[in-house]
């Protein structure tokens, strides 16, 4: 691809307020708004411009009016989040570029099924009292110790927005970080995302987890906020369960959509009205 078709993409979403984010590791190119953008228009560029860099998959957000155009030029739904624009919803619509669909996952299917049982099993870890939940700007260098954590990491954060507002969130034990998270508040869509959950081993993932997931609601419902939701990797039971421990409703499945430790990843969908 020559480099004023990489300027002219660069324009495009500039120009019209496009949203995205592109994924060298995954070969995915995921949009998360398409702005203003004229639908006749954007679509053909897009897949043209995926297929120019050889990306495998498009993943765009949309609402149900939307979807039918994207619907009509070989795109299909793999998730959704319910009232996610006041009365319609939000539709994951993707696209994979050389026409193979991913097979199904039963590995992932069953940790999926296991989660919603609410039968997962809990690992033996040090009780959590005195939890204290604060937040801060991103740069924060707030974190904890490599050598006592464990990530359960999220999509990147969009940048480039003055619609989006990041915030670290963290939960102390006195002095000691025992967890964080991210949040991007999109205050166009009144709707907040929340990643990159990071846990202290020697404590119990869900009690944090749910702490900061409680802490952060709370915040963001004081901004107005209407929706919260999570996108985290199908691979991992414990944070699937906490999702939907937590009240969170699966919307489903966004197939061969990330990296993680060099091996492409499924990632769950997860909401919640606020």
């Amino acid at each position: 691809m020559n480099p004023h078709e990489y300027e002219v993409f660069g324009e495009l979403t500039t120009e019209h307020g496009v949203l995205y984010a592109e994924d060298d590791e995954a070969k995915t190119l995921r949009v998360e708004s398409v702005g203003d953008a004229e639908l006749s228009k954007f679509v053909p560029f897009i897949k043209q411009y995926a297929d120019k860099k050889g990306l495998k998959k498009l993943s765009v957000k949309v609402s149900d009016s939307q979807a039918l155009y994207f619907f009509q030029h070989g795109f299909q739904v793999e998730a959704s989040i319910l009232a996610y624009y006041g009365m319609q919803d939000a539709i994951f619509v993707v696209c994979y570029m050389d026409d193979e669909l991913p097979d199904t996952n039963t590995e992932q299917h069953a940790i999926l099924e296991q989660a919603l049982s609410g039968h997962a099993a809990r690992a033996d870890t040090h009780q959590v009292q005195n939890v204290t939940i604060s937040n801060a700007g991103m740069a924060a260098k707030v974190k904890v110790e490599d050598a006592d954590k464990l990530v359960y990491p999220g999509r990147e954060v969009l940048t480039g927005s003055n619609s989006l507002e990041s915030t670290k969130f963290f939960a102390q034990i006195g002095n000691k970080t025992v967890a964080t998270a991210h949040a991007q508040f999109n205050k166009t869509d009144k709707a907040v995302e929340f990643s990159d959950f990071t846990v202290n081993t020697e404590y119990d993932a869900n009690v944090l987890i749910a702490a900061l997931l409680a802490d952060m609601e709370a915040f963001y419902l004081s901004k107005k906020c209407l929706t919260a939701f999570t996108i985290v990797s199908a691979n991992s039971l414990a944070i699937n369960t906490i999702c939907a421990e937590n009240h969170y409703e699966f919307g489903g499945t966004l197939k061969n959509e990330f990296v993680i430790e060099n091996s492409l990843v499924s990632l769950n969908t997860w909401f919640k009205r606020l």
